[in-house]
């Protein structure tokens, strides 16, 4: 069963491309970000990804109900250590987008 809402909610849609002998590292940080972040207030959803073409590349996306839930998020200590732990890992580029997303749908 599918269900809609025509909410809005904030969006961040990021890559990052990491050195390949950090990579592991990465995907460890990566990996424990799920569980400390899909469960903070206001997170609608959290998904962190290896990508399967080039094993040094990162997906993360996240969904958050109002800006000030995702402000809150970036602020956090946790959130401030795990960035803190990934960049000391040479990350060869970064890309972050953040938007207002009009919906979404959830498939069943």
């Amino acid at each position: 069963m599918n269900t809609s809402t025509t909410e809005r909610f904030v969006s961040l849609v990021s890559t990052y491309e990491i050195d390949p002998l950090d990579a592991a590292a990465f995907a460890r940080i990566a990996t424990a970000s799920v569980d400390q972040i899909a469960g903070k207030p206001g997170c609608l959803y959290y998904s962190a990804s290896q990508d399967l073409k080039q094993a040094n590349v990162f997906h993360l996306a996240e969904g958050w109900a109002t800006q000030a839930d995702l402000d809150s998020h970036l602020n956090s200590p946790d959130f401030l250590t795990m960035l803190e732990q990934a960049l000391t890992l040479r990350i060869v580029r970064r890309d972050i987008y953040v938007s207002e997303s009009a919906g979404r749908t959830l498939l069943g």
